[in-house]
């Protein structure tokens, strides 16, 4: 059971929930450092991205996947993959360099060196939840009616979460042994990106690798995000457990690399 809770650094919060708590707000609220609007930010952010989407793709490129479907249809196909994406992205963008941001930290002999993944992993959560908050919303407004399967989040989002933080823990660690991951990151993200069904349907991926292109976990996940907020398709239970497998499988490597790693942290920072 110990074991257990040091794995999941339920340990670590125990010991030292202040510390992490001031981590995840100084994380979440640097940015709104100075700013009139404060916290308000957090929620004009993505009102205002969900609009241009929505402008963009629907309105003036008048793009439409679907024989029935409207152009604001596809506007809301499109960021509820945006969704679950951006924060990804955001974490692995960030796991690149936090080892250095808080190379200060490092040298304190006290200092869990896990709370670094772990913090920036939860601040692009809450980010994620403010969005898909909001955007629920929204197409509880467009519809008139609201999404019947949103409660299927109780399953989702905590394996996103998993699936992220073990990334977090592996790139972290990657970046400081070899430097090059923090422009090859960059790459990574933006073939990842398009290599998932975000800015068009699995209907138009070709037969002939579909079977290889549906091992990337963000497949499942996307298409899960779109069946509990737009009803689109059904919900697969294989798929399910096949990206919680990835969860833990890439929590698991990336915990234990950043774990065997951590100890040389502080000669190469």
């Amino acid at each position: 059971m110990e074991r257990i809770l040091n794995w999941f650094c339920i340990s670590d919060l125990y010991r030292y929930p202040n510390l992490f708590g001031k981590l995840v707000y100084r994380d979440f609220f640097e940015r709104f450092v100075g700013s009139a609007l404060g916290f308000l930010w957090a929620i004009i952010n993505p009102l205002v991205l969900m609009g241009m989407y929505v402008l963009l793709f629907s309105v003036i490129l008048k793009i439409k996947f679907f024989e029935n479907g409207t152009n604001v249809d596809f506007g809301l196909f499109l960021f509820c993959g945006m969704i679950p994406w951006l924060s990804y992205q955001e974490t692995l963008t960030k796991a690149a360099q936090v080892i250095f941001n808080y190379r200060h930290l490092i040298l304190q002999v006290r200092f869990p060196l896990n709370f670094l993944p772990v913090h920036i992993s939860v601040t692009a959560f809450v980010q994620e939840v403010i969005a898909l908050f909001l955007f629920i919303l929204f197409v509880w407004w467009y519809n008139g009616s609201f999404p019947p399967h949103i409660l299927y989040f109780i399953l989702l989002l905590p394996a996103k979460f998993i699936f992220t933080c073990g990334a977090s823990f592996l790139l972290s660690a990657l970046a400081v042994q070899y430097r090059d991951f923090v422009q090859l990151i960059h790459i990574v993200m933006m073939v990842w990106f398009f290599g998932s069904p975000i800015v068009y349907p699995l209907s138009q991926v070709p037969n002939s690798i579909y079977k290889y292109y549906i091992l990337n976990p963000f497949v499942s996940l996307v298409e899960m995000y779109r069946f509990a907020i737009l009803g689109d398709g059904v919900w697969k239970w294989n798929s399910y457990f096949y990206f919680l497998f990835c969860a833990f499988l890439i929590y698991a490597l990336g915990y234990l690399y950043f774990r065997r790693k951590s100890r040389t942290f502080a000669y190469l920072v």
